[in-house]
């Protein structure tokens, strides 16, 4: 939260619980249904427990966390005085980094009035946050301001000095998308303390399976529906997804739904798209009838082929990008570069931007000539930045084959591929940064914190080569080089870009004292509209730093990673005092700490003849224990249902299902996740689903038979290996070839009873 902010807030506290006592309807009456009967809920940004109170009203097990201790003591006296208590229920913890909670701990997260209140550069972050707490297929209840006219449109604060930072809803879901949740419902609705002229916009997400599918249909009818005689719109597509994917920053969004991108950015992907087609040996025609000696050739051709003239005999593109990026470029050549610059955004817009829809002028794009910026519905440039890795390469495809055909064959599609994967800086093109690396006395692998003897270091790409063809300074470093090879094509975990935080700001502080107009330049394409403040952008940088990791992991499916003996500081309080029960009215039932419901001495375990059609609604069958060498029966084949002769434990119904089932742990090895004696759900399924989740594994080599035995690992898998982890350090990880094991484990775990 802005400190600005949190001193209001703990300043007035006792005068805020006594306004908040008298608020109307709140974000839980609205969703109530949606939260589940006894639901693990946390009340983020829980203020005086106005909501807290609720939840634990409606029979949640309920938790809050504030930023201020001010406005916790008084939640604390709300839920006393209406005869509750919330003894280890309320925390001082905030966005972004909630730490006093675990990952995946909640089913559903309320966030009402709080994001507005974090500063720009932590939004993401502060996303994430929300994301780790909250369990996949879990809910999220959001809420932000949809107006508020006591807010100064320049300050960005109210007349208290509280900070409001702009999120228009369709940021806010683009966010929230991008990162693996759906939204399930919207909507605005009135103040709860009646003021006039404010208004809330209130979300519902879905935390989807990381391997949840993206739509591409609305992209895909755009590019069918209209007629194909040039390549500008498939140049004009790829480009947009290219920025949605690298450069969204740069992205203005609008109260009207409405997405703005300056037509500058998108004129300078044409210039590297179209220099290596015009720059040929073999003209490639672009466009229908278009020949050498065309008297109406592509708009573009001319003007660009009096740069690319120039560059002929002295480096090409390479030389031409390597000068326009280091600022170094001759006058008659910078003079050159306008010229086409100012052809290139005319011809965007008065081409495919004007008629991408089809026949009729601006049906999908616009252009705001007065500022020069192409704007489009949100949604559209929500499926760009959600599918835009695949657009991309469907455009790049789409555009070879399209060239073939307009040339009648004479052209191929491979020879245009070839064209439009030429970048302007190769791979192994790191030279500045190499320089700068060798010229230091001395130099830490970024990674694994290890100091790089003599010259024994290798530049690494942080985000692949493979993933971003991006060779700018803030993304090259020095890494040991067997550090560099283990990590190869995979991004580093979150938790690992967080601790090799100050390596990373101290080698860009470096690369920008050597290379200054260089590295800011390449910086604020990564920031975007924010600016690189030369005393004070660090922070800035390293959060779209983090946020491009998790985006490109996320739309993408890349395999994470970690150096070896990488340990992550806990991201939560082991030793949190554990909650109280929560007390009803004379008549109902209580529900105890362990989330079961039964008698206090534990889970209520039954025989089947006591179960009957609660059989998988309210009560899973306890298949046996498990224990690296302990087999177990009832889970071989998958038919959970001849389970009769077991022994039956009651689960909150949100855990049940057909395919689901409980065992108790038996061994220490996952130790401190998971002790002996505990009762685990775990659900029928043959192959994993996300890296790093908590299996059931099934393999050889846990026991001695040849049909193997059962143990609760973690799993990760590499292209060629599986690898199982235990939480308990004085267990090695056991590496399987996949060639042995196609399907190495029996059940994935649900949660902890």
């Amino acid at each position: 939260m802005d400190r600005q902010t949190q001193r209001y807030y703990s300043s007035n506290a006792k005068t805020l619980a006594c306004r908040y006592a008298m608020a109307g309807q709140g974000v839980i009456d609205r969703y109530a249904a949606v939260l589940g009967s006894r639901s693990k809920v946390l009340d983020i940004g829980c203020g005086t427990g106005h909501d807290f109170l609720e939840l634990l009203k409606r029979g949640h097990d309920a938790y809050g966390a504030d930023a201020c201790q001010a406005m916790i003591d008084e939640a604390k006296k709300t839920v006393a005085a209406a005869g509750y208590s919330a003894q280890g229920r309320l925390f001082v913890s905030a966005l972004p980094d909630l730490d006093a909670f675990e990952t995946g701990e909640f089913d559903a997260v309320l966030c009402s009035s709080v994001l507005m209140h974090i500063p720009e550069e932590s939004i993401f972050d502060a996303v994430y946050g929300l994301r780790r707490v909250l369990r996949t297929g879990g809910t999220l209840l959001l809420s932000i301001p949809d107006s508020r006219p006591d807010v100064d449109a320049v300050t960005r604060r109210d007349d208290e000095g509280r900070l409001f930072t702009e999120l228009p809803a369709c940021k806010v879901r683009l966010l929230f998308e991008r990162v693996g949740f759906r939204l399930e419902k919207d909507e605005i609705v009135p103040d709860s303390l009646g003021r006039p002229g404010i208004t809330w916009q209130t979300f519902q997400f879905a935390r989807l399976d990381e391997q949840a599918d993206r739509p591409l249909n609305l992209v895909e009818s755009i590019l069918n529906r209209d007629k194909k005689d040039a390549t500008y719109k498939l140049a004009l597509f790829r480009a947009l997804a290219e920025i949605a994917q690298t450069q969204h920053h740069i992205a203005i969004f609008t109260t009207d739904n409405q997405v703005k991108i300056p037509v500058a950015a998108i004129a300078e992907k044409w210039l590297l798209y179209y220099w290596p087609i015009f720059a040929s040996d073999r003209f490639i025609c672009q466009k229908n009838g278009e020949s050498p000696d065309s008297l109406k050739p592509v708009a573009i051709r001319k003007p660009m082929m009096a740069l690319i003239n120039h560059y002929t005999a002295s480096g090409g593109l390479a030389a031409f990008h390597s000068a326009w990026k280091g600022k170094s470029l001759a006058p008659n050549v910078a003079a050159t570069l306008k010229d086409v610059m100012s052809k290139l955004k005319e011809t965007v817009w008065t081409m495919p931007v004007r008629f991408a829809g089809g026949g009729d002028e601006f049906s999908v794009f616009d252009y705001d000539r007065a500022d020069k910026l192409v704007s489009m519905r949100a949604d559209l440039w929500r499926e760009l930045c959600l599918t835009g890795s695949w657009i991309q390469d469907a455009t790049i495809l789409r555009w070879a084959e399209l060239t073939e055909r307009l040339s009648k064959g004479e052209v191929k599609a491979s020879t245009v591929i070839d064209c439009l994967l030429t970048t302007p800086d190769p791979k192994r093109k790191v030279h500045d940064a190499k320089i700068y690396f060798e010229s230091l006395r001395e130099r830490r692998c970024v990674w694994s914190d290890k100091p790089l003897m003599n010259r024994e270091f290798e530049i690494d790409h942080a985000i692949p080569f493979s993933l971003w063809r991006n060779n700018d300074l803030w993304n090259l470093f020095a890494a040991a080089p067997a550090v560099n090879r283990g990590k190869s094509d995979r991004l580093p975990r979150y938790e690992v870009l967080l601790a090799s935080r100050d390596r990373i700001v101290e080698t860009w502080r470096g690369l920008n004292e050597a290379l200054g107009s260089r590295f800011a330049g390449e910086a604020q394409t990564l920031m975007g509209r924010e600016m690189f403040e030369p005393s004070n952008w660090e922070g800035a940088l390293f959060s779209r730093f983090v946020e491009a990791f998790e985006i490109t992991a996320t739309q993408r499916g890349i395999e994470r990673w970690q150096p070896d003996g990488f340990v992550a500081v806990p991201k939560s309080i082991t030793d949190r005092p554990q909650p109280g029960p929560v007390y009803y009215a004379i008549g109902e039932e209580r529900i105890r700490p362990s989330g079961i419901c039964g008698e206090a001495s534990g889970p209520k375990i039954v025989a089947f003849s006591e179960v009957k059609q609660d059989a998988f609604v309210c009560y899973l069958p306890i298949v046996g224990s498990v224990a690296a060498g302990l087999p177990f029966h009832g889970i071989d084949t998958g038919d959970l249902t001849n389970v009769s002769d077991l022994d039956w434990i009651e689960v909150p119904p949100r855990m049940a299902g057909k395919t689901r089932f409980v065992v108790r742990v038996a061994g220490n090895s996952m130790e401190p996740d998971l002790h002996v004696g505990d009762h685990v759900v775990f659900e029928y399924h043959r192959s994993p689903r996300s890296e790093g989740q908590i299996v059931i594994a099934n393999i050889p080599e846990f026991g001695l038979t040849d049909f193997g035995v059962e143990t609760i690992k973690r799993i990760r898998g590499k292209s060629d290996s599986w690898i199982f982890e235990s939480a308990n350090s004085a267990y090695s990880p056991i590496v399987v070839p996949k060639s042995d094991v196609s399907h190495p484990i029996l059940g994935m775990m649900i949660g902890k009873l």
